[in-house]
């Protein structure tokens, strides 16, 4: 079971609402905070407090009681300057965990060291998504564990069908993590196990491997 917390959220557009939301569902308390009351209004119902508020007034976070909360996103959309006066309180209020949305690579650099923990760069991060999936058409999903090793997971195309585990992975230096079958799922492996119309592998590697392993496919 996991532990609830207390979630604060600043700036409430489409990126900040949708957070607060997921968060509330999953069973958090969460505070949402805009300037806006038109944003406010349409999430009052949906998170446990919503409130209309301005964070670049300094007291605004401390009337709020912020310091208190277990983690901060500051998701505020085209105001850097917000954006800036919201993490810089916010660490000084105590807060442990702030997540912060950037908009240009200067302000990522800016807001870590104003002390952010996780600098969000949604728009960057869906384009390099997006542009590996129109890139690799059999990858569904991936994940980078850094900047040079990903956990991928691969459709099964055509040419897979009936090949072993082992006989794709050969040659490279990657690892068969998991298969997804239907709705089971078998980890890791045997590198016996044959590859059925429709399956799912998750592969593990580095970065050149993997697009070794690609180019083969």
């Amino acid at each position: 079971m996991i532990e609830k917390q207390q979630f604060i959220v600043i700036g409430l557009g489409i990126f900040g609402t949708t957070i607060a939301r997921e968060l509330t569902q999953l069973g958090h308390d969460v505070l949402g905070i805009d300037s806006d009351e038109q944003c406010v209004d349409r999430l009052a119902d949906d998170i446990t407090h919503a409130v209309i508020a301005d964070v670049t007034d300094e007291n605004t976070l401390v009337e709020l009681n912020a310091g208190h909360y277990d983690v901060a996103v500051v998701a505020i959309g085209r105001n850097v300057e917000a954006t800036m006066l919201a993490t810089l309180q916010l660490k000084e209020l105590g807060v442990k965990k702030i997540w912060a949305k950037a908009l240009t690579v200067a302000h990522h650099r800016i807001l870590e060291r104003l002390g952010a923990n996780r600098i969000i760069a949604p728009e960057h991060e869906m384009g390099v998504r997006i542009s590996q999936e129109l890139n690799y058409p059999m990858v569904h999903d991936y994940l980078g564990l850094n900047d040079d090793y990903f956990v991928v997971e691969f459709q099964t195309t055509q040419d897979l069908i009936g090949k072993t585990v082992g006989e794709i992975v050969a040659g490279v230096n990657v690892n068969a993590l998991v298969v997804k079958r239907d709705q089971s799922i078998h980890a890791p492996p045997d590198k016996s196990w044959k590859v059925l119309e429709g399956d799912r592998l998750v592969l593990g590697g580095w970065l050149e491997e993997l697009r070794k392993l690609v180019k083969n496919l």
